[in-house]
């Protein structure tokens, strides 16, 4: 959910570059200038397309395709004939080599001076030299290897093998980061930088005390999981350090309790997180790879019942004074909806996360009750689409958020919402 274009969301933050209809990214530009090198020498000679994708702050898309030829060995210059040309009789032509001497209608060889090669005994000397250095090199290779032992096997290793991995917290790790993180570090770990920074790669995840602590207390735009276990804590840090080809190694309950003294012990991690904001989001990450977000919303194992009365009395605090019992309904409905499925990027008081996740709190956006059912059921740019969302889920979620915060923007009906998304189902 997005408001009106300014002058600030229009900025580019971020461009990605796309090779000969590549489904992944060759290279992604975070921060300008957006600068970059294409090294054609792994192409193959001939015809190729690149297309450069430029997001802006509030999520809009701008693409632009350039064609380009790869050519291999040196071109060849005409002289005497245009393309396309109509030509009678006879046609002088001149074809230039790249070293601008033309091959054609040029003096006869006869008439060139002769080239003379190196004299023979440069060759001979090259042939000692070469040789020379080949008997060399077998001479001295295992002297060498005698005086100098070969590195320890077990030393090496201690440079590059972590603590070992407890698999069960691994597949735990998993499915509470699928719930609670991948909406924004995305289910491939490359995150939507700057915001939420990729975890692929990130030299950070090797400090497992730094891990713990910021998956428990955030920081900046990454929200607290204050609900979180030590046995949670240290299966999401397990996950994050050794998935997209990191390998730092795994994290202990013990680890992770010493780092967060404030975390319950818990027992066994449970297949959803209970982030009363975090672990709401399984919904939105659901949708986002193509699960039905409305039964992740309505599954009791998704939110705690603590979760549920916070969000349920939020709702009715929130909802006009004059709203009859239907909206007061379709207000509480939606509560839970916004919940479950918003307010990981947009906040529990709709101040969002500008510029990539804007706010809803005053937004004049929202005035448009079509617009803002569309918006919710197509998503855009980096907000998610919300395709499993009937139309009556539609009604409520756009009710709760236009009448939410200050907004009074008046409710959305069912019909509504079908007339504007008529693909959502009834």
């Amino acid at each position: 959910m997005s408001g009106q274009g300014s002058s600030s969301s229009e900025a580019a933050v971020r461009v990605e570059v796309y090779l000969d209809g590549r489904p992944e990214a060759v290279q992604v530009l975070t921060a300008p200038p957006f600068r970059f090198k294409l090294d054609t020498a792994a192409l193959e000679e001939g015809d190729h397309t690149l297309r450069l994708v430029r997001l802006d702050a509030a999520g809009r898309r701008r693409e632009r395709t350039i064609p380009f030829t790869v050519e291999r060995g040196p071109g060849l210059e005409v002289r005497g004939l245009e393309p396309g040309a109509t030509v009678t009789g006879r046609v002088d032509i001149d074809v230039v080599t790249p070293a601008g001497t033309p091959t054609a209608g040029s003096a006869p060889a006869s008439a060139a001076a002769p080239i003379r090669g190196p004299a023979t005994w440069l060759y001979v000397l090259a042939t000692v030299l070469i040789l020379g250095g080949i008997w060399l090199f077998f001479m001295i290779v295992p002297i060498y290897s005698s005086l100098v032992p070969a590195p320890s096997t077990a030393s090496a290793g201690a440079q590059v093998a972590g603590p070992p991995v407890d698999q069960a917290l691994l597949k735990s790790g998993e499915q509470l980061y699928t719930s609670d993180c991948a909406s924004c570090h995305k289910p491939s770990g490359e995150g939507m930088p700057p915001t939420f920074p990729a975890l692929a790669g990130n030299s950070f995840l090797s400090d497992a005390s730094a891990v713990v602590k910021r998956i428990y207390d955030g920081s900046g735009a990454m929200p607290s999981h204050h609900s979180y276990s030590a046995t949670q804590l240290a299966a999401v840090a397990t996950y994050v350090r050794n998935t997209w080809g990191n390998s730092y190694g795994g994290v202990s309950v013990a680890d992770a309790s010493a780092a967060a003294p404030a975390a319950s012990s818990g027992g066994a991690a449970p297949a959803t997180g209970t982030s009363s904001t975090a672990s709401s989001n399984a919904a939105s990450a659901a949708a986002s790879t193509g699960t039905s977000s409305s039964t992740a919303s309505s599954a009791p194992s998704a939110t705690s019942s603590a979760s549920t009365s916070a969000s349920t009395a939020s709702s009715a605090t929130a909802a006009p004074a004059t709203a009859p019992a239907a909206a007061s309904e379709a207000m509480q409905a939606g509560g839970k909806l916004y919940s479950a499925d918003c307010e990981g990027c947009h906040q529990p008081n709709g101040a969002g996360m500008p510029p990539t996740f804007p706010a809803l709190a005053g937004n004049s956006f929202l005035s448009d009750a079509t617009a803002v059912v569309q918006r919710i059921f197509d998503g855009k740019g980096t907000m998610p689409s919300h395709p499993s969302y009937t139309a009556k889920e539609l009604a409520n979620v756009a009710t709760y958020i236009r009448n939410s915060w200050g907004n009074s923007f008046g409710p959305v009906s069912a019909d509504q919402a079908a007339q504007a998304a008529p693909k959502a189902a009834q």
